[in-house]
């Protein structure tokens, strides 16, 4: 997976990058214009683990990949007034065609853009799902290499993360939830969220 340098290396590198891509979107530009020619880092030639929560003090003394900073501090800056609703949501729906996007969504300190459900449910749910799919196969290539934090690593659906969120919030139960994916994969499990019938269960 390719994900945009400024997003790799210590977290007290990362952040101003971070803050740097916010205040551009906060100009006007889009995402992709705020991302720009930004070079990007293939995680199978580079060390590191996809964190997805954080600051974290165990993980100050390696580089990683800081997946969740991005979205978690746009959100910040629409809560202190420099974003406003349109640009937010221009930028979810960018975040939706790119994989290093989706997971910046899908870490669970991006609850926040999918919260609360009787606001969200009906035009941001199904969109991410979908989003989800797409890039689940190449999501899951990674394999134990998700942090939430933590010093250990491990696969994307065994970390607190928004799609099981979003999942709960659509009636799937906690039994579904916390175990691990069935036979059919993430689809298997949206499919109950969408009112289908999965008989891996």
């Amino acid at each position: 997976m390719h994900i945009p340098s400024s997003f790799y290396g210590l977290y007290r590198d990362v952040k101003p990058r971070c803050r740097r891509l916010v205040t551009n979107l906060a100009r006007g530009e889009s995402l992709n214009d705020a991302i720009g020619t930004d070079d990007t880092v293939d995680t199978a030639t580079q060390p590191g683990m996809l964190v997805l929560e954080g600051p974290s003090p165990l993980l100050g003394g390696e580089p990683h990949f800081h997946c969740y900073l991005l979205h978690f501090q746009i959100k910040k800056a629409q809560f202190e007034g420099r974003l406003n609703a349109d640009m937010v949501e221009e930028i979810f729906n960018a975040s939706l065609q790119t994989e290093w996007a989706v997971l910046g969504l899908i870490a669970y300190q991006s609850a926040m853009w999918f919260d609360p459900p009787e606001k969200w449910r009906s035009t941001r749910y199904q969109p991410m799902l979908k989003a989800c799919l797409q890039f689940w196969d190449t999501f899951e290539r990674e394999g134990e290499r998700y942090s939430a934090g933590s010093n250990t690593s491990n696969n994307l659906w065994n970390l607190p993360n928004t799609i099981r969120y979003i999942l709960a919030n659509m009636g799937v139960s906690k039994a579904v939830l916390k175990a691990p994916l069935p036979a059919t994969g993430l689809a298997g499990v949206v499919a109950l969220a969408l009112g289908g019938d999965d008989q891996s269960y």
